[in-house]
This record gives C-alpha cells, sequence and structure tokens, in this order.
C-alpha cells in the first residue's frame, strides 16, 4: 500500500500536522533587525497558518484594532498581506507621532523554530 502524506499522519496520537510551504524575510525601515515569516498549511485544513520571527510591540503606540486572527488565512497571500499590514500599520502609526524606529520595538518570538 501506498501512503499519502496526510494519511501517514492520521493516527489520532499525531496532534496539529503541518506541511511547510513558504518563508519571507524582510526589515522595517530603519531597525537592521530581520523578520522572517513561515508559512504552514495545517494538513487536514486549507487554511495557511504564519509563524513570525518577532512580534512588534511599541509602548507608546495603542496597536491597530484586527480584523479576526491575523496569523491565519484562506491563501498564502491573504495571510501573508495579513501579518505584514498589521506590523506595517502599527510602525506608521508609531512614525506619524513623531518615534524614532528602534530595535527594542521587535521582540523575538519564543516560540518560533529557529532553523
Amino acid at each position: 500500500m501506498s501512503w499519502s502524506r496526510e494519511e501517514a499522519l492520521t493516527d489520532p496520537a499525531v496532534r496539529e500536522p503541518m506541511m511547510f510551504t513558504s518563508e519571507f524575510r524582510f526589515r522595517l525601515r530603519d531597525i537592521p533587525t530581520e523578520i522572517i515569516l513561515r508559512l504552514y498549511r495545517p494538513l487536514h485544513s486549507g487554511r495557511i497558518v504564519v509563524r513570525r520571527s518577532h512580534d512588534l510591540s511599541i509602548p507608546q503606540v495603542a496597536a491597530p484594532a484586527l480584523a479576526g486572527h491575523v496569523d491565519d488565512g484562506d491563501s498564502e497571500g491573504d495571510a501573508l498581506h495579513a501579518v505584514v499590514d498589521e506590523m506595517v500599520s502599527l510602525y506608521n502609526a508609531a512614525r506619524a507621532q513623531g518615534l524614532t524606529p528602534d530595535t527594542s520595538w521587535l521582540k523575538p518570538n519564543e516560540h518560533f523554530p529557529d532553523l
């Protein structure tokens, strides 16, 4: 018998199997730290899940209201856009308040697999 990838991970002992689909790297202007976004597809779902190397946290700026869960989407483009747009919106709000970008704005995500 030949097994598909999905069938190989159907045992009840296996939880939340995901397949890596792509990786994107970028920097926010004037902050030298590289941000890595990794996209995964849960094997038994059509959704895309995004894992990020850093979260953007600027204490002087309230995070913009989010429309739904930003770490997943129906397509790679939707999921990627939601995460990048959230980060860029917060970054631009800080710049609009006259704040100078700083590496301290980026907080390493301790749950991000550093491979």
